[in-house]
């Protein structure tokens, strides 16, 4: 019954650690892109939920059991031009959200990947930390079923309130699969970063971070419905007089 007692106050003491980390830790970051190079449509919106765990996350001194992190984000992206969007992205287990801008600024083709950066900022550890991310994107072919994508990622933590620890760069690269259309896909994503625990909360100062992205586009039909009230917006109207002389027959003045 010691035993047994001791194990369950080891796990207790260990899992309290755990929860501490993820209100104090800088380790509470977005490390997970969950996004390809594609933009969403001009007009139109698309949402994601990433699903991510960090195995061997957090490390009590003097303790033999490592508490691994989970999480879940939620991202909502809109389209603003051809190559651009912006997206809000939540991330409750980090208390924080996150504000940032896609730009595409190369197209794939020809052996050629599509490319995009991102840049934002926000707030994460419940508003103890400002944060700031620049991320750098590669994808294939958007029509293809099966397609890589992966980048380049760089993470800052700035303390905002009193007592919140500083924290160094955050640095490391990501790659995924997606399976899907864009009305709806599922990339599973491999982070590899280099991450110094300022808390002293684990040994490593480089983490994994396997992945699952959900994502949901605009209906196709929806994309040419918008494509087609765009370009039949963008026409030459005709004047009310041209119309008469249509009716008319005497042909199409304008």
């Amino acid at each position: 019954m010691r035993t047994i007692r001791r194990h369950f106050v080891t796990h207790i003491h260990v899992a309290a650690v755990g929860l501490f980390a993820l209100a104090q830790a800088t380790a509470c970051i977005p490390y997970t892109v969950g996004s390809t190079a594609e933009t969403a449509p001009v007009g139109q919106s698309t949402h994601t939920a990433s699903m991510y765990f960090i195995p061997n996350a957090v490390k009590s001194p003097g303790d033999s059991v490592s508490v691994p992190m989970r999480g879940l984000d939620a991202e909502w992206r809109h389209g603003m031009d051809e190559r651009s969007d912006v997206g809000l992205r939540l991330m409750p287990g980090a208390g924080g959200a996150i504000v940032n801008y896609k730009h595409r600024f190369e197209d794939a083709g020809s052996g050629q990947p599509a490319l995009a950066y991102m840049i934002g900022g926000g707030v994460v550890n419940w508003g103890e930390h400002a944060e700031m991310e620049a991320t750098l994107i590669a994808s294939g072919d958007e029509s293809a079923s099966i397609m890589p994508f992966g980048g380049l990622r760089a993470i800052q933590v700035i303390p905002i309130t009193q007592g919140a620890v500083s924290d160094s760069p955050t640095l490391g690269g990501f790659g995924g699969l997606q399976f899907g259309d864009r009305s709806f896909s599922i990339r599973p994503e491999l982070g590899v970063y280099y991450d110094r625990s300022a808390l002293g909360l684990r040994r490593s100062s480089v983490i994994f971070v396997p992945a699952i992205t959900l994502a949901r586009g605009p209906r196709p039909d929806n994309v040419d419905a918008q494509a087609a009230k765009a370009a039949n917006a963008a026409r030459p109207r005709r004047s009310s007089g041209g119309i008469i002389c249509t009716l008319i027959g005497v042909g199409d003045c304008r």
